[in-house]
């Protein structure tokens, strides 16, 4: 299990088996080329919940969420399933 908090103080856990996902790899590559392709990341990352927590953890006052919020977001995660145990 990996815990951790990012940056934007947005607390997450996850299970580490969610990193052996073809599908995740293929979704990462696609984001890449395609920022659109950053949701469905997200979504195998993090889960359905989770996402909307990160989502609504980024929100602003007008509404939106932040694409590249979202993106650092995401990263910070990445690189915390790099070091097991540390937040």
């Amino acid at each position: 299990m990996v815990k951790g908090t990012t940056s934007a103080c947005f607390e997450f856990e996850l299970d580490e088996k969610v990193l052996d996902n073809m599908e995740l790899v293929d979704a990462v590559a696609e984001s890449e080329e395609n920022p659109t392709a950053v949701s469905q990341v997200c979504l195998l990352l993090l889960g359905k919940a989770q996402r909307r927590r990160l989502y609504d953890h980024l929100r602003t006052p007008d509404g939106r969420v932040p694409v590249e919020q979202v993106t650092a977001s995401v990263v910070e995660i990445f690189n915390a399933c790099g070091r097991p145990g540390k937040n």
